[in-house]
């Protein structure tokens, strides 16, 4: 991992010690590592409290989450630790966590058994008392259900809280909690969670932005994607880490059983121009079979993404216009359940850029979850004369995203009749569609509609519909999104073999008289787009 405690210099009043993962020199002062002349950043530590993690009985599923949190917000996190259901472990980790950083999280411990003993830890780190808490009692009874008029002594445990403690309602969404809020407990500067993942996370994103408040720096973070293992390039890498030691860490990560790259090579600071400076650097001394397409690696989609619109030197709205789709599809992911939507694909510009959209986000909520949903359904609506080039690049778009592909005959208004008949037909709600303002039927649609009758009962959901021509291949091109290969070819509007042609104001003739077509993306005037087609 990056950051290493030094536990000798937390002996001597360090905040946050670290050590550098290639020097190995401890930076005892944080601010040479967090360049804090510029901005002094918060610190956090995390205390998982159980025997059931220390036994293997249950795996932890909550630092991870809070780690990135916590990073995003400019917050380091300094220091993980995991103790057993006793008092005094749990009361004198937390006294040293409430003096070390900023804010301490705990997770575990707080349910209604004999060995939930958080609480009671906290109250000794703190030389407090524990009282009855009447007002999460009347919470903690409707919640677990206790018979009318009646206290059961599981929520009078769960309700019993250090004297000084203090209790934050959190606004919860009500699939989760009915009433829409949740109660969490904070005393000075620990706030304590649960150990269920599926409430901890929610209840981190209810704080976010009010207890758990950007430190306003920002951590710059690059990645390079290696498809040679370490000691390949050690020497080039502990030599560059050398070289920017004082502003820049680098992080070395080998990927076994990746078969897309085999090293994760992560360059942090907080001046995004030491970490771009750092990285050349480090690419030059590489060889350049090396250095694998970060966007050729779709398990890191989201982080890519992330970091092109960081550093990608993009248009503003273009960048306003790429976050809202993002935004779309992720409310998408959020309201429905991944076997009630589908992606309508037919090999084209448009629905292949929607595909590679879709992916960033299930891969952005996988991590999330740290989970893996199933995988994304594309439906593919055969014309009558397909064109070759387009069904070979649907297949292998398929396979590379991983998608369960469905290929039906139209028309497509007759074939999705058929499908909404058969059993995973018969669960959809939502269809995904490619579809522009610029196309045909696109002028009037908003980006959640309801299709019209006799086209099913779904909800239609445009999230690319704004983007202009030229957006779609800025989008294609800089986030480096495979596309069928006609489009290098003249095509810029894809049918059938029989309704589409090359785009005539693409027509050039070379210096040796040949003609020639420039690609698709070389197209000046929007309005031609479809002047190849024959219908």
């Amino acid at each position: 991992m990056v950051l290493v405690v030094d536990s000798k210099a937390l002996s001597n009043g360090n905040r946050c010690s670290v050590l550098s993962p290639i020097i190995g020199k401890s930076l005892k002062n944080p601010a040479r590592f967090d360049v804090s002349a510029k901005m002094e950043v918060k610190t956090a530590g995390i205390i998982v409290i159980g025997d059931e993690v220390l036994k293997g009985q249950v795996a932890d599923q909550n630092v991870n989450f809070l780690a990135k949190k916590l990073h995003l917000l400019g917050i380091k996190l300094c220091k993980v630790s995991i103790v057993p259901d006793i008092i005094e472990d749990i009361a004198k980790e937390v006294a040293e966590y409430s003096v070390r950083y900023d804010r301490v999280i705990t997770t575990g411990g707080i349910g209604p058994t004999h060995d939930d003993m958080t609480y009671e830890g906290i109250a000794a780190a703190f030389q407090d008392t524990l009282l009855l808490n009447e007002e999460l009692l009347s919470f903690w009874s409707w919640f677990n259900k206790d018979p009318e008029g009646m206290r059961l002594e599981s929520s009078k445990k769960m309700a019993t809280i250090p004297k000084s403690a203090k209790i934050i309602y959190t606004e919860m969404p009500r699939t989760i909690v009915p009433v829409g809020k949740f109660p969490v407990v904070t005393i000075n500067n620990v706030c304590v969670f649960p150990g269920i993942p599926y409430y901890l996370k929610a209840i981190f994103n209810s704080l976010q932005g009010t207890y758990f408040v950007s430190s306003g720096v920002t951590f710059h973070v690059r990645r390079l994607y290696l498809n040679v293992f370490e000691s390949a390039f050690s020497e080039h890498l502990t030599k560059t880490a050398k070289q920017y030691e004082k502003t820049v860490v680098f992080g070395s990560y080998p990927k076994v059983n990746q078969s897309e790259y085999k090293t994760l090579i992560t360059i942090e600071s907080q001046l995004a121009k030491d970490v771009d400076d750092a990285l050349a650097s480090f690419k030059s001394l590489l060889k350049t079979e090396w250095i694998v397409n970060d966007f050729d690696v779709l398990s890191e989609a989201w982080s890519s993404t992330k970091d092109r619109i960081d550093y990608g030197n993009l248009e503003v709205t273009f960048i306003e216009n790429l976050n809202r789709s993002l935004q779309l599809v992720e409310k998408v992911f959020e309201d429905y359940r991944p076997e009630e939507i589908y992606l309508a694909f037919n090999g084209g510009k448009d629905c292949t850029a929607l595909l590679h959209l879709a992916h960033t986000i299930k891969n952005k909520r996988d991590g999330d979850l740290q989970q893996e949903s199933p995988p994304l359904t594309a439906v593919y609506f055969k014309p009558k004369n397909p064109i070759p080039e387009v069904e070979a690049f649907i297949q292998e778009a398929a396979t590379r995203y991983k998608v369960n592909l469905i290929t039906e005959e139209g028309p497509i208004k007759e074939a999705l009749g058929r499908l909404s008949k058969t059993e995973a037909g018969k669960k959809w709600k939502v269809v995904l569609m490619g579809t522009r303002k610029a196309d045909p039927i696109g002028k009037n649609l908003q980006h959640f509609q309801k299709t019209d009758d006799g086209w099913g009962n779904l909800i239609r959901v445009s999230p690319i519909l704004d983007w202009s021509y030229k957006e779609v291949w800025t989008y294609l091109r800089n986030f480096s999104v495979s596309y069928c290969s006609l489009y290098d070819e003249g095509y810029t509007s894809l049918d059938d073999s029989v309704g589409c042609e090359r785009n005539p104001t693409l027509k050039y003739t070379d210096e040796t008289g040949n003609v020639k077509y420039k690609p698709a993306y070389a197209l000046e005037d929007e309005t031609t787009e479809r002047s190849g087609r024959r219908r």
